[in-house]
């Protein structure tokens, strides 16, 4: 009762080592692309997300802030108001280690509260602490009333 273990089955066809090659070869290639895309879709830096209204111009006293939710409703960000028709917003989240940022209008800054981190309300520019980059800006219009988003700029 010896079988002959070294046959392929016969409904199995026999694949050979270059063709084994060339599909490894053809798959690893398929999956690179597959994480370049991914990640550039994930870093990209143009503002290409669609445009919202987030608030009313009369929402926000001159001095004051309102937190909104853009590009989805997991992004969290601020929207300032710094003068009678000029508003800032950027993202909520620090760039150190993702705690909230908030507006303090004595130092008109936003500031991290979780590591003293400081950003300038202007730019979205490191001031102080341990923040490694700027905030990214969400892009705004004013329509009217309305104060729309209509993107996100991620600095570099």
């Amino acid at each position: 009762m010896t079988e002959n273990l070294s046959s392929p089955a016969p409904d199995v066809p026999e694949i050979s080592r270059r063709a084994f090659t060339k599909y490894l070869t053809f798959g690893g290639i398929a999956a690179l692309i597959g994480g370049l895309w991914a990640l550039r879709r994930h870093f990209h830096r143009g503002g290409s997300s669609a445009a919202r209204v987030i608030a009313q111009t009369e929402d926000v006293a001159v001095g004051g802030s309102l937190i909104f939710q853009y590009p989805t409703p997991n992004d969290s960000c601020i929207l300032v108001r710094t003068g009678e028709n000029a508003y800032v917003a950027y993202s909520r989240i620090c760039t150190h280690k993702g705690c909230p940022v908030f507006y303090d209008s004595s130092q008109d800054a936003l500031e991290c509260p979780c590591h003293g981190g400081l950003y300038s309300i202007t730019d979205g520019s490191v001031l102080q602490g341990p923040p490694p980059r700027p905030l990214p800006r969400i892009l705004l219009e004013v329509r009217g009333r309305d104060i729309v988003a209509t993107g996100v700029v991620r600095p570099a």
